[in-house]
């Protein structure tokens, strides 16, 4: 990579390979993270993977509540760094701190943009049931994942990916494209493109009631919102007063005249539900709420099924 002085805004773990390459191939003078949270069940600390990093390689750490702390800015003017980079860090950066470095501050984001600018583009694209997206590399402007594009890479999305396995196949990829993108920046050899508004669309986060299945919907709909929602939050349904989730379902090559949501067929293969548009959608693992993983056939020989599932 070439010469450069960087700083890098990480939270999430997503963002790991990124930085594990900054440090190993530039001068990485500075990590921003946000602050430890407590959360989970028993509200333990947890601590951002992008922290844990940092201190692994005793590397200059600042974790600011908000992006007024003076620490923040006095340390990126002390440091004056070529570039700053983005990736998954959660908070929006002022543009008195983004505007600091001297080829100011890009944003590693998982999406072909202009399409999906948000907090969740992985999931809503994989939601949408897209085979395509991608990494887009941008300078960071006043408007959300709307600054002028360095860099594109389209990386299909395959019938089985999940949320999880999309991701880590982005990240991974996303270190060594970021690397030739800078080279490029710095060399004078890249120019920044203008995003094409015509083509805006947005990814909201996703909220945990999203979980919750709709039967009405085709099966293919809700197979891509299995994969767009794992791991979190997860597809489920109510049964006896709980939440049953699903870990593993097909779409059964078959039709129906029944109402969505009937029970069509057990067996020791899955549990085949009917869906909108005479669908099918085949459970073929299950999680009830405080149990362990198991298939439908085994939960059906401690609980009697209903004829319908809400």
């Amino acid at each position: 990579m070439a010469n450069g002085d960087l700083v890098f805004f990480g939270t999430a773990a997503i963002g790991l390979p990124i930085a594990k390459e900054l440090n190993k191939a530039s001068r990485l003078r500075l990590v921003v993270t946000q602050p430890d949270r407590h959360g989970g069940r028993n509200r333990q600390l947890l601590v951002p993977a992008i922290k844990q990093f940092a201190l692994e390689n005793r590397l200059p750490l600042l974790q600011p509540p908000n992006m007024d702390e003076p620490e923040l800015e006095l340390a990126m003017r002390r440091l004056a760094p070529d570039i700053a980079v983005v990736v998954a860090y959660g908070q929006f950066i002022p543009r008195e701190i983004r505007e600091i470095p001297r080829f100011r501050t890009i944003n590693v984001h998982f999406s072909l943009l202009p399409a999906y600018r948000g907090a969740a583009p992985v999931q809503r694209a994989i939601q949408n049931g897209e085979s395509r997206s991608g990494i887009t590399i941008f300078e960071l402007s006043s408007r959300m994942d709307a600054g002028p594009v360095w860099a594109r890479e389209e990386i299909a999305i395959r019938p089985d990916d999940t949320t999880a396995a999309y991701q880590q196949r982005l990240g991974e990829r996303a270190a060594p494209f970021l690397h030739d993108t800078l080279e490029r920046i710095f060399s004078g050899t890249a120019q920044a493109v203008p995003q094409d508004e015509s083509q805006a669309t947005n990814a909201p986060p996703l909220k945990k009631e999203e979980g919750l299945i709709r039967w009405q919907l085709p099966a293919r709909r809700l197979y891509d919102h299995l994969r767009a929602f794992t791991p979190w939050p997860g597809l489920y349904f109510p049964l006896e007063g709980q939440q049953v989730k699903v870990l593993g379902a097909v779409i059964a090559q078959k039709s129906h005249q029944r109402q969505p949501g009937d029970l069509l067929e057990l067996s020791p293969h899955g549990l085949q539900v009917a869906c909108g548009l005479g669908t099918v959608l085949e459970l073929t693992a299950i999680q009830p709420e405080g149990k362990k993983a198991m298939s439908p056939w085994q939960f059906s020989l401690g609980h009697r099924l209903p004829a319908r599932l809400s």
